[in-house]
Parts: structure tokens; sequence; C-alpha cells
């Protein structure tokens, strides 16, 4: 019998999502976790491989159980107790045989938050901007170029795992959040925020969200389009230097990653799940 499980977690505390020899990563703890409820071993799948301390509001990964779960409520209140608090199981779906929580997904959608008023809490899910001045009127235009490019060789980490560095955008913005905890809430719930406007000027408490929507993303791609467009807003690279590399697919001269804590998978889509 195949499952899906549908999840979400605090990757803080976790070399990101997919087992590693020699640190703890979400699979593994699962894994782990069903194994001592069902009595044999689980080789699970996930609908990502998030990296080490980044977070998921919205994930699936599914398993094969040699017996059937006939009662899906109990199981699921036991594997929360086995499980530690920051990784949550919402719901257990009944799948087909063949399906898969990666190849089935038709799209994903990440958010990346970045405040700029110091804080010794909300630093484990955002990026601290408040010592650098950015200009906006550079970063919108080179957010407004990713939707019309589908090679991303210059934005992301070389990888094995990936034949082809081909994903289509569908959608990449900026938003303004008025308070810091709207940064936990569920993609799908509606909030109070703003796009952001290139006259804008952050007033206390505001906070910004990237959020991109894709088919597919490459190893390390949010991070690096994260921080290469700041460096483009901080005047480290020009924003032509931005177009040119991107589209002629060429290293930047100056590689950043913006950090893991300020990015979280948020939304993964199917065709058989509401």
């Amino acid at each position: 019998m195949r499952y899906f499980l549908h999840l979400s977690y605090d990757g803080t505390n976790y070399c990101g999502w997919q087992v590693q020899a020699n640190a703890p990563s979400v699979q593994q703890t699962i894994n782990e976790a069903l194994k001592k409820l069902l009595g044999h071993h689980i080789a699970s799948m996930g609908c990502g491989r998030t990296d080490t301390g980044v977070h998921a509001k919205d994930f699936y990964m599914h398993f094969d159980s040699v017996k059937e779960i006939e009662d899906k409520k109990d199981f699921l209140f036991r594997l929360n107790c086995v499980l530690p608090s920051d990784i949550t199981i919402f719901k257990i779906i009944d799948v087909a045989e063949k399906a898969h929580t990666r190849f089935d997904a038709t799209e994903r959608t990440y958010e990346y938050y970045v405040h700029f008023d110091k804080s010794s809490f909300i630093k484990k899910y955002s990026f601290y901007q408040g010592f650098y001045p950015i200009d906006w009127e550079k970063v919108l235009p080179a957010t407004e170029f990713l939707k019309t490019i589908e090679d991303f060789t210059s934005l992301c980490l070389p990888s094995e795992d990936f034949k082809t560095n081909i994903c289509y955008i569908k959608e990449a913005k900026w938003d303004i959040l008025p308070s810091q905890h709207l940064i936990l809430k569920p993609f799908d719930f509606p909030d109070s925020s703003k796009p952001l406007s290139i006259a804008h000027e952050m007033q206390k408490g505001e906070m910004l969200r990237f959020t991109v929507t894709s088919n597919r993303f490459l190893r390390g791609m949010i991070r690096k389009i994260v921080g290469t467009v700041l460096m483009v807003g901080k005047d480290r690279i020009t924003l032509d230097e931005f177009k040119e590399n991107v589209t002629n697919k060429k290293d930047f001269r100056i590689h950043y990653l913006a950090p893991p804590n300020g990015l979280f998978l948020s939304k993964v889509r199917y065709t058989y799940i509401d």
C-alpha cells in the first residue's frame, strides 16, 4: 500500500530533507518514526530536497507499507507523538500504487523573507538586511527579468542530479508584510501584504517576502537568485551585468547565496490533491 504524508517542518536542526551519512535529516527522522509504528523498513521519497536549514510549510512524501493503515486518525496521532516537535504531519493520504510525490508535482512555490529591524527571535526564519541600503529600483527589474528566461545555469549550484537547468517560472515577486508574525502563516491563508514599489520606504515592523513559483527548482537556485538580485540592489553587480550573465549562462564575479533560514517551501501542487 502506498501513502502520501502531508507535513511541515522547521529545518533549523536538520541537514535538509534527504538522508545524510553523518547528520540528522528530516527524511531519516520520519523514516525511523514510521518504522517504529509499522515494524518494517521504510524507504520514502520526498517532493523535493530542501537544503540544510531550509523550512517547509507544505511538503509531501510517500512511502509503502506492507499492511493497510486502517485507522488513519489513530495512526496520525501516534506518528505525531513519536516525531519531534519541529516536524508536523497533517494528513495521511491513500494514493495509487505508482503515485510519486516528486515526479507528479506540477509546480512548487517558495517564499524567502527579509527583515530590516534587528530581532533576537525572527532571525531563525528571515534574513536580516538592516545594515545595508538596497536600491529597489534595480532589484525589481532584475526580478521581473527572471520570468523571461528558461535556463538558470548562472543562478544555481552545480549538481549531478539534474540533466537540464531549464525551469519555467510562473511567478516571481516581492511583497511588503506589515508584521513579522505573518512569516509563519500557511501559504494559502490571506494576509494584508501589498506589492513592493520602487518608491516605498520600509517602515518599522515591515518586512519583505520574495515569492517564486515554477515547475521545478535546481540546487541552491532560490538562495542564489535572492542573493544575486540583492547584490544588484547594493550596486555590487549592475543590472546589465545581471541580465548579460544570466542570458549567456556565465558565472558571476560575485557569488552569494542568501542564507537558508529565510527560505520556506510553501506550496506543492498535484492534479489529484486539492
